[in-house]
């Protein structure tokens, strides 16, 4: 779990958008791999975002995203769980994704997105 201060060490600009998250374990410590989950986004970037999921998700496990932007076609991810901590709102989880640059994804694509809507 990390500490506020380092969930706060921030190289970039985030931004407030509320995006649904679909997340497909492919590799985790715990016992739910191939399960899909669905999960709003508080928060995103270029390389990263932070959603609130209902159980814990272990640093360092491994997931495909699909995010469900209103205005673009599905985007794909694959991220890692860098942090969590409990969500101060509801009994879950906030959950800071770190997205991984690969070819078998949209992290291109998903980078112009993020580009566009900050400017």
């Amino acid at each position: 779990m990390t500490t506020s201060q380092e969930h706060e060490d921030r190289l970039e600009t985030r931004l407030e958008l509320e995006a649904t998250i679909f997340v497909e374990v492919l590799a985790s410590n715990s016992n739910n791999t191939g399960n899909v989950l669905m999960c709003n986004s508080l928060d995103l970037s270029a390389n990263g975002l932070q959603v609130v999921v209902d159980d814990e998700m272990p640093a360092g496990s491994i997931f495909r995203l699909c995010i469900d932007l209103k205005e673009a076609d599905p985007i794909f991810l694959v991220a890692e769980v860098k942090w969590q901590r409990p969500d101060p709102e509801t009994d879950g989880f906030r959950i800071g994704f770190s997205l991984f640059e690969s070819d078998d994804t949209d992290i291109q694509r998903w980078k112009e997105l993020v580009a566009d809507m900050s400017s």
